[in-house]
């Protein structure tokens, strides 16, 4: 054998070696992956092979696929409003809290209400409901870069002083008094935000805004809506739809947000901006 043919040969030998070593691993690959693993993974166990590689391909067994990109089920709150939470809540003191929000300032406002239209006005906010956003921020059930860093420098306590020193600000309405809306607010309404907010659409499933948030944009234990920046309502609403926000208890926020168009978001946004709400 020449030199240049015993070269040719072992090339060839080794490259055979080469594809022999690769498709060895390739079904042990498969083996390991696609029959062993599958076979054993907890809830999908199967007696088939077809069934280790569906499942390991993410197919139920009626043959529709597996969304790995579903979320888990998030918990939309750790508050619970038993009567020492509540307590809680209220046992904020405004002198400490004013000094407290000197950090809010430059997004909020100097008096809680904001000049960025994205941001929400503070002055005036029911303490319960900040006291428990602030809770969720802390916790992460409700997402934001900068006011989870916030929210966890801040004791429980800390958060009932800021929120006593932003409801005694004038801005967004007092939860106190009483307020009834304006007549005429029914289904009949031809105004398409009034409409929404007194009387929902119940073809749609959709109940009146003032359900929860008062018939006047406002409700103790509830975000005030009247006097709130659009474009905040409106980023909200979205979220709410998109499930980006989940902090809300039973879904309620998600389910009419995701069943709202974005014409009718846009309208109740700017309906109560302007106050027309009552």
């Amino acid at each position: 054998m020449s030199e240049g043919s015993s070269k040719s040969w072992f090339r060839d030998a080794w490259a055979f070696a080469a594809i022999c070593a690769l498709s060895g691993i390739v079904v042990v690959a498969f083996g390991v992956g696609f029959l062993v693993l599958p076979h054993f993974q907890r809830g999908h166990r199967t007696s088939s092979m077809q069934g280790s590689v569906e499942n390991a391909l993410g197919f139920h067994k009626h043959g529709s696929v597996i969304n790995s990109a579903q979320p888990p089920l998030r918990i939309p709150t750790y508050i619970s409003w038993d009567e020492s939470t509540i307590h809680q809540a209220l046992s904020g003191d405004v002198h400490r809290g004013e000094f407290i929000a000197m950090d809010c300032t430059a997004c909020h406002g100097d008096k809680g209400m904001t000049t960025q239209r994205w941001i929400p006005n503070l002055a005036g906010l029911d303490r319960l409901v900040m006291y428990k956003q602030l809770a969720d921020f802390r916790s992460g059930t409700r997402l934001s870069g900068p006011m989870s860093a916030i929210a966890q420098s801040l004791t429980p306590q800390q958060s009932a002083d800021v929120a006593a020193y932003f409801a005694s600000l004038p801005g967004l309405p007092q939860t106190g008094g009483e307020r009834a809306p304006d007549s005429g607010r029914s289904y009949h309404e031809k105004d398409a935000a009034k409409r929404l907010n007194f009387a929902g659409d119940p073809s749609r499933g959709i109940p009146g805004c003032a359900t929860c948030h008062g018939p006047a944009g406002y409700r103790i234990g509830a975000p005030a809506l009247s006097h709130q920046n659009q474009a905040y309502i409106e980023q909200q609403l979205s979220n709410f739809a998109l499930g980006v926000r989940a902090n809300d208890t039973h879904m309620p926020m998600r389910t009419i947000g995701s069943l709202l168009k974005p014409e009718e978001i846009h309208a109740l946004a700017v309906a109560y901006l302007s106050n027309v709400l009552r």
